[in-house]
């Protein structure tokens, strides 16, 4: 029996949280879990227990170390690329 393997690139799932700093409006990242690619397509995401999330997430490659400015630009990015 041969067992088929997916591409093994590993992708953080991160959420961001807006807030106001001195009038500024900002975003603050979290990473609230990894995924990983699935055999039959698509993700398969890993969430800890006691974590829930709801809203926009953003799965960008994993890479170390991920700083602040990397996230934020990858956010705007792609909802720029989708009109939000």
């Amino acid at each position: 029996m041969k067992i088929r393997t997916a591409d093994k690139t590993r992708y953080d799932v991160i959420v961001f949280e807006s807030f106001t700093y001195r009038g500024k409006a900002r975003n603050r990242p979290f990473k609230v879990g990894t995924a990983l690619p699935s055999v039959k397509g698509g993700l398969v995401m890993f969430i800890p227990p006691g974590i829930s999330i709801s809203g926009r997430v953003l799965v960008v490659p994993e890479k170390t170390p991920l700083d602040e400015i990397d996230l934020i630009e990858a956010y705007e990015s792609a909802a720029d690329e989708h009109g939000v």
